[in-house]
């Protein structure tokens, strides 16, 4: 039997549970995405040191001779093989200068890793980019390239590790490069076409009164091209002051919301970082709705649009 202690077995292991972690946190399943990022960074720091010798996986806390033997290519493979784990790895490769000597969102992210397999945890911390630059570090060492180990999902990594860009600028491309890769994935199997005739099908158009709020102003629901999947699908989110004329608003942007590609925008700043204006005028007659029969909310957008301002002369 081939020994699955390889380097070529190590590191397209590594390569494939890299993509799946990706996967994982663009849908937002964060136990998924620390289970997988650290099986490929356990895979690649493994491949590093089979890379100099495969001695170098070699358990020392316990008697391994059978593992010894195998891995310096004196005997076959044995029934039981057991190698070391992640941090034993990770730290070898410290000592070797291809990690940082210290690094502690690392060995967080390692320990999550073994807490999700045996307990599960609630991470309120994202760990994407100590994940992506230890996975970078070691694919640099050994001369990998980035390119092709996270293939579809390269742009992504390069954002994550833009320096130049603040914290929300940064949050916000990799929410629109998630959601893009989300739409390309979900209809690459379709017909051209697809994602715009369901865009038309889910489409709420026009001007559309969601609340209102007469110490908060009115919401309101309008339609616009996505930033992310391109589609004309995504709701964007509008308020008006409770100072605003119905017959002549200027309404802000609070937020966003596609269908399609599942994108979410939660401020104006992140609606104006997403390349979106964050202002527009619109006027009662682009009114399309202002509730449904039954509800409450038709009497109070009345009462709202009928309402004396202050130092209203009409």
């Amino acid at each position: 039997m081939e020994s699955p202690i390889s380097f070529d077995h190590l590191a397209t292991g590594a390569r494939d549970f890299a993509r799946l972690a990706l996967e994982a946190h663009a849908r937002g399943e964060t136990e998924v995405f620390l289970l997988e990022a650290g099986v490929s960074i356990e895979r690649l720091a493994k491949a590093a040191l089979v890379r100099v010798n495969p001695v170098l996986l070699v358990e020392l806390s316990s008697r391994q001779d059978d593992a010894l033997l195998h891995l310096a290519g004196a005997t076959d493979l044995p029934k039981k093989l057991r190698t070391v784990g992640a941090q034993t790895a990770i730290d070898r490769l410290r000592k070797m200068d291809v990690l940082p000597s210290k690094d502690e969102e690392l060995d967080t992210l390692i320990q999550l890793r073994n807490g999700v397999a045996h307990l599960g945890t609630s991470v309120p911390e994202d760990f994407l980019e100590p994940f992506v630059e230890s996975v970078c570090l070691l694919l640099d060492h050994m001369g990998i390239s980035r390119e092709k180990f996270w293939g579809p999902w390269d742009e992504l990594v390069r954002v994550a590790l833009d320096d130049r860009a603040d914290r929300l600028q940064k949050d916000v491309r990799l929410r629109l490069h998630q959601a893009s890769l989300r739409a390309e994935a979900r209809f690459a199997d379709m017909p051209e076409g697809t994602p715009e005739h369901l865009a038309s099908i889910v489409a709420q158009r026009g001007l559309v009164v969601v609340e209102v709020d007469r110490a908060g102003g009115a919401l309101f629901q309008a339609l616009t091209r996505c930033p992310a999947c391109r589609t004309e699908a995504a709701a964007l989110f509008l308020r008006a002051p409770n100072t605003a004329l119905l017959f002549d608003m200027e309404l802000t942007a609070e937020g966003l919301w596609c269908d399609l590609c599942q994108l979410h925008l939660a401020t104006t700043e992140e609606v104006d970082l997403a390349g979106l204006a964050t202002t527009a005028r619109y006027t009662a007659e682009d009114l399309i709705q202002i509730g449904r029969p039954g509800d409450t909310l038709a009497p109070d957008v009345l009462s709202y649009a009928r309402r004396r301002l202050p130092d209203d002369s009409f």
